[in-house]
């Protein structure tokens, strides 16, 4: 079962970290999160994962609480993943900017 992992950085204070888990080169789960810095801390934004055996979106507040999910639907699992980084790499700084007004 490879499991693979790495970051990529999207500017200076930003990055996504991406970790999924394969078998017989099928996804069988993922998460993907952008995480951002924040005074002296690391904090993350957005995650994308397959908790609760499907693929979602959370949008987290600075405190780590989920605020809203949204789930993928009729979305395979290396669809889900490919979409995330895609998603996370194009909208970065529009998650950011809304996540530090709140």
């Amino acid at each position: 079962m490879p499991e693979k992992l790495y970051t990529r950085w999207l500017d200076d204070r930003t990055f996504i970290h991406v970790e999924f888990l394969t078998i017989r080169g099928r996804i069988v789960s993922f998460v993907v999160r952008l995480m951002t810095q924040l005074s002296d801390r690391w904090i993350n934004v957005v995650r994308y994962d397959t908790a609760h055996g499907l693929p979602h979106r959370d949008i987290l507040d600075q405190h780590g609480r989920v605020i809203r999910k949204d789930w993928l639907t009729n979305t395979t699992f290396e669809e889900a993943l490919t979409q995330a980084k895609n998603d996370l790499v194009q909208n970065y700084e529009s998650y950011i900017e809304k996540f530090q007004a709140e």
